[in-house]
């Protein structure tokens, strides 16, 4: 079986659908990772800061608290919820999985191998999705790196099972390193800043040009009504950025009746 085609197996293999909606800047609810998991949301979001040998959760460096991070925020309640240990709203599973995107605030290279150090208790438990030997293995958690994430990094992991946020505007002009091509076993997901993007037509072609690479969509900075998250649904864009999480929920549930 080619790389390609063990991918493309892995990801069609026992799949249940989840609400398509991304919890930005997930870090700053009351709950973090509960508020989402309570409205049937999985894909969080969290910034990170390498910081005095700590992984600190924060959206600027003024906004650092050293009792905020990463392994007490997300890893150890993730680690608790799939291992049955903590009961959640919305169960995480292989089939039913979580995406926890890491949005690198410091110096990249500095940054990863704390990172994947911290995943280490998700991957000893084998919860982490995971491209190895040419083939991707779903998870109960996929990490996917953002912001200054070292791209030569990700692409050099063998086994590899943290991965790239690529640009969706670039995809088809540009290449994650010589001789690779992108695809899911890389960037599971591709997103933009909506301003970016030429208008809805425009979107409408790199959702679709994404969904051709089995990549998914991600756009950020958006207006945050019923009109702007069913404009990104029409089109099948995975993962609809938000801040209002009951009712960009709500609104799924409704469109869904």
């Amino acid at each position: 079986m080619s790389s390609k085609v063990a991918v493309l197996a892995s990801l069609a293999a026992g799949a249940i659908a989840v609400k398509p909606i991304h919890s930005h800047n997930d870090y700053t609810r009351d709950k973090p990772l509960f508020t989402a998991l309570d409205n049937g949301i999985q894909s969080v979001e969290a910034d990170i800061w390498w910081r005095d040998n700590k992984l600190l959760v924060a959206h600027t460096v003024f906004d650092i608290d050293s009792s905020k991070t990463l392994d007490s925020l997300y890893i150890q309640p993730i680690l608790a919820i799939v291992n049955g240990s903590m009961e959640s709203t919305t169960p995480l599973s292989k089939d039913s999985p979580l995406q926890l995107l890491i949005d690198f605030k410091t110096d990249g290279d500095d940054t990863y191998q704390p990172l994947l150090d911290a995943l280490e208790p998700l991957r000893s438990a084998g919860y982490l999705t995971t491209f190895k030997d040419g083939s991707l293995t779903q998870g109960a958690i996929t990490v996917v790196g953002t912001g200054n994430t070292p791209l030569e990094s990700v692409v050099a992991a063998e086994p590899r099972d943290f991965f790239y946020d690529a640009n969706i505007l670039t995809l088809y002009s540009t290449k994650p390193a010589d001789g690779k091509e992108w695809g899911p076993e890389i960037a599971p997901l591709a997103s933009c800043q909506w301003s970016k993007v030429d208008g809805d037509d425009q979107m409408q072609e790199l959702v679709k040009g994404a969904h051709d690479l089995k990549i998914k969509t991600r756009f950020w900075d958006t207006d945050s009504n019923e009109e702007t998250w069913n404009k990104f649904w029409d089109a099948g864009s995975d993962w609809v950025n938000a801040d209002d999480l009951e009712a960009i929920s709500k609104a799924w549930d409704a469109r869904n009746a």
